[in-house]
């Protein structure tokens, strides 16, 4: 009797919230998911799992990531039908991954996501994107923005003439997008 209250279930989380994401998120979760998938199986294991959701921008701490492995893990196909799978060796399906991915990033704060991709450009913690921020990460992307579309840019938006793009004009350009 004590070993069947302790019997770990697996369930099927909902993909309402997957369903209710854009196009482009939803392929940047399929795209984390393949990536990580070592061994092309079209399962995740438990550190696959966390690695995907750092990639799409969770930072879970691993007692929450470790009880959605304990109520959405699968046994792996090899396991014995007789045995208990101990929740260190259950695995995470692509549709599992979308469920849980969908779920977490309908439940973001946009304010705060936007603040996350300010910090993005803002790297060493001025306050402000500037000229030089936005040179830098158009570099990095390979898509170089000439001098001057960079000074229009930041002059447009710097609405105190301070140099640069503070957080909160960042935030009100990027609300006012949505």
């Amino acid at each position: 009797m004590a070993s069947s209250a302790r019997a770990i279930q697996y369930t099927i989380p909902s993909r309402e919230d997957f369903n209710k994401l854009s196009d482009e998120q939803k392929t940047r979760v399929g795209e984390a998911f393949e990536l990580f998938d070592s061994n092309k199986d079209g399962l995740l294991t438990y550190e696959e799992f966390r690695f995907v959701l750092r990639a799409l921008g969770f930072e879970l701490p691993k007692p929450q990531t470790y009880d959605l492995l304990v109520r959405h893990g699968q046994k792996p196909a090899s396991w014995p039908l007789d045995q208990e799978c101990p929740p260190v060796h259950r695995l995470f399906s692509l549709p599992t991954t979308q469920a849980i991915a969908g779920s977490l990033i309908r439940q973001r704060d946009p304010k705060e996501e936007l603040r996350r991709a300010f910090r993005l450009f803002d790297i060493d913690g001025k306050g402000m994107i500037t000229q030089e921020d936005l040179r830098r990460v158009s570099k990095q992307v390979g898509n170089n923005i000439p001098d001057a579309d960079i000074a229009a840019m930041v002059e447009e938006f710097d609405a105190s003439g301070k140099g640069g793009v503070d957080e909160d004009e960042f935030l009100r350009l990027m609300m006012s997008k949505k």
